[in-house]
């Protein structure tokens, strides 16, 4: 590894570490010590090797927070990881929801029936959406972490607005953030994905003639 960052700063001198310790600049301020970056650091970072990059987050965990802010530090990486997931959990569950109304068009098509008119069609149905979720599951995992990426910022706004709405903020913030999460969940994850399942089936059932429910 040193040999390959010689390579790239033509430091013969490189030890490792060196990028870590020797391109941080502390500037007194009378808030504390802020840790300033040039863009020649940047650019060493990107070249660097995962060891480089967790020795300076241990160098700056360790020398510059206290253990309020390393408290607070540990609640955003679990704030912000949280919102990872269900924003991937958000477009997860809606291709699932495409898959869902796909296998029941289809099987509307192939029977001229809903497949809630029976236990059969019923049955039909779930073995129709398997053999699709075969073929839009797995393989369709690349596309769902690409679609999560842009989302995940759109995902962030909505969540840290719904928590700026909370009038908890300032005397529970931990609590808020939980309640903002929950929130998020309920009504992005849970409702719009239902509701957009629900309209992609209606469509499908106008589009067969087939009604969605059976009737008596």
């Amino acid at each position: 590894f040193e040999n390959a960052v010689k390579s790239i700063t033509k430091d013969e001198r490189y030890k490792f570490g060196d990028l870590t310790k020797g391109t941080i600049n502390k500037v007194k301020t009378t808030t504390g010590s802020v840790m300033t970056y040039s863009e020649k650091t940047l650019s060493l970072m990107r070249e660097a090797n995962i060891h480089e990059f967790v020795e300076l987050l241990n160098y700056f965990w360790n020398n510059n927070m206290n253990y309020e802010e390393r408290k607070e530090a540990f609640a955003v990486l679990v704030y912000l990881g949280a919102i990872i997931v269900l924003s991937y959990s958000f477009i997860a569950n809606l291709m699932s929801g495409m898959v869902f109304a796909g296998a029941w068009t289809k099987v509307a098509l192939m029977t001229g029936k809903s497949p809630t008119a029976s236990g059969i069609l019923w049955t039909q149905f779930l073995q129709t959406k398997a053999s699709l979720d075969m073929i839009f599951g797995g393989p369709f995992l690349p596309a769902r972490v690409a679609a999560t990426i842009p989302w995940f910022f759109q995902y962030r706004k909505f969540v840290v607005g719904l928590a700026y709405l909370n009038p908890m903020r300032e005397k529970y913030p931990i609590l808020n953030r939980c309640v903002s999460l929950l929130t998020a969940w309920v009504f992005a994850n849970l409702a719009l994905v239902g509701g957009t399942t629900y309209a992609l089936v209606y469509i499908g059932s106008l589009r067969t003639g087939v009604p969605m429910f059976p009737i008596s």
